[in-house]
């Protein structure tokens, strides 16, 4: 066997071992008394890889790729007063002893023309390649019929000192199944009560009870809140106006920002998906890489609708998605927003579950009721409740409708209009008629269930006319969908 300066290192012998382990030892050896200027090691990466380059084209057709994914490892050596033809030689001998397949090479001129002479060498390498692009070399190497693994090798000079920028891929499938969502669970907590938190966390967090986290990351940043409105991007920010088309949310909302060391984004991303598409949650919006956007202000501005803090450098592969899943009228909104620096990514996780306001927050009685009724003339109720879309009365709204009775009980000359409101989603017609059946449903029940003189109350719908809050946001929906009580002055038809 040849005495190479670089060595294969055969890290697996069996079929239960990968071909290169990331947390062993490298699948290259480095160049004798090569200096290792930075590595970054991710678990479950997506990595494309220059396949071919023809510098003689335009710019967008210069370059042909191959994407992998599996878990990749990125090295830039610095060597001194060795020239980069000596550094490739020793790699092409040590690639072919290891059984890898070189698929594209390029030397010299073929590697770059004079105007764009680190065009090649920007494409193919993960860290800045600075000044050593001249006497460029680059070779991208693959093994097996079905690539188990592939390299991209980068060679540059500056004076006497050659750069070596490796990029080495175990390709396999990622890993599922890291992070678990428990949404009976969570559907069942009154309050915001949630798992205590590990001593690496900052001091007073802890994950919400939702979703737990990804293996091994830790709680950089938290915020709990009982009841609040936020603003969820679902879109990506508009280059000349840089605002996003933007969700409003009122409810329960909890803010972590997670930190996972040498792990990507892509990785995490699907393990947060599958998560949540397990538990029925539905996408709202997503976006990965160059669809979050290409400038780094763009990107910095979807993430940062989400963070407590600056998203900063962490914007690199970035992954972005909104989920929601709706029970009983009630919503609860996932967000996150992935990206990575130097091999860490941060995880800005955003949860809001919206609460109805009919939870005893707003309290109503026939005294009160009265009250309004000879004040203004009218007197809004919150408390009778419909199956959705329907005007069916759930039988949660018997408190309400027992305080109409009362109401009616105190006041025997009292004759009412009982008006139905809706929110302003959905057809016009629709909602006036729904809204006219809804109010036409508490006038029966109350004639019914109560002995109400029918003469008493008369149904009508106002549909979204007549709102008491804006509609742009969950809470102001919520107030216009209401049953109003107003006076008549006669009772007759």
């Amino acid at each position: 066997m040849k005495n190479n300066i670089i060595k294969v290192l055969l890290i697996c012998t069996t079929y239960l071992c990968c071909i290169f382990n990331l947390q062993a030892k490298p699948l290259l050896t480095a160049y004798p008394d090569a200096k290792l200027e930075r590595k970054v090691t991710l678990s479950g990466e997506e990595a494309q890889f220059v396949s071919a380059f023809n510098p003689a084209l335009e710019k967008s057709q210069k370059f042909e790729y191959k994407t992998f994914i599996g878990d990749v490892s990125h090295f830039s050596y610095l060597i001194k007063n060795v020239a980069s033809l000596k550094v490739i030689e020793n790699y092409k001998d040590a690639l072919n002893d290891a059984g890898f397949k070189v698929l594209y090479i390029c030397s010299l001129n073929d590697c770059y023309e004079k105007r764009e002479d680190k065009l090649l060498a920007e494409e193919s390498s993960y860290f800045n390649v600075s000044s050593y692009y001249g006497q460029p070399h680059y070779i991208y190497a693959a093994k097996g019929e079905v690539p188990e693994a592939a390299i991209s090798l980068f060679v540059g000079q500056y004076k006497n000192t050659t750069q070596a920028l490796l990029t080495t891929i175990n390709i396999k499938e990622i890993e599922t199944g890291l992070i678990k969502a428990d949404f009976e669970a969570f559907k069942k907590k009154v309050s915001n009560k949630i798992k205590k938190s590990t001593h690496e966390d900052l001091k007073g967090s802890a994950d919400h009870l939702l979703l737990s986290r990804y293996p091994g990351s830790y709680i950089e940043d938290y915020q709990n809140v009982d009841y609040e409105e936020f603003s969820i991007p679902i879109g990506k920010s508009d280059k000349k106006t840089s605002t996003s088309p933007m969700l409003d949310v009122t409810g329960d909302l909890t803010r972590i920002t997670y930190i996972a060391n040498k792990v990507s984004t892509l990785k995490i991303y699907h393990n947060y998906v599958s998560a949540l598409t397990k538990e029925g949650f539905e996408t709202v919006f997503s976006c990965q890489k160059n669809e979050c956007g290409t400038k780094r202000k763009e990107i910095q501005a979807l993430g940062d609708k989400l963070a407590i803090k600056s998203v900063y450098n962490y914007f690199h592969q970035p992954r972005y998605q909104v989920m929601k899943n709706t029970l009983n009228e009630q919503t609860t909104y996932v967000a996150f927003f992935i990206g990575n620096y130097n091999g860490d990514s941060r995880i800005q996780l955003v949860v809001a579950r919206t609460e109805p306001l009919v939870t005893g927050l707003i309290e109503t009685n026939s005294d009160k009721i009265l009250e309004q009724l000879e004040q203004k003339g009218k007197a809004s109720i919150y408390g009778v409740l419909f199956d959705y879309d329907k005007a069916t009365i759930k039988a949660e709204s018997k408190e309400a409708l027992d305080v109409i009775a009362q109401v009616m009980e105190k006041n025997k000359k009292l004759s009412l209009y009982v008006v139905g409101h809706t929110d302003d989603k959905g057809s016009f017609d629709y909602n006036l008629k729904l809204s006219k059946r809804r109010a036409d449903a508490v006038v029966n029940a109350l004639i019914a269930d109560y002995g109400v003189a029918k003469a008493r109350l008369l149904a009508q719908g106002a549909g979204p006319y007549s709102p008491v809050a804006t509609n742009k946001n969950d809470l102001g929906r919520e107030l216009n969908r209401r049953v109003e009580l107003v006076e008549r002055l006669s009772s007759s038809k």
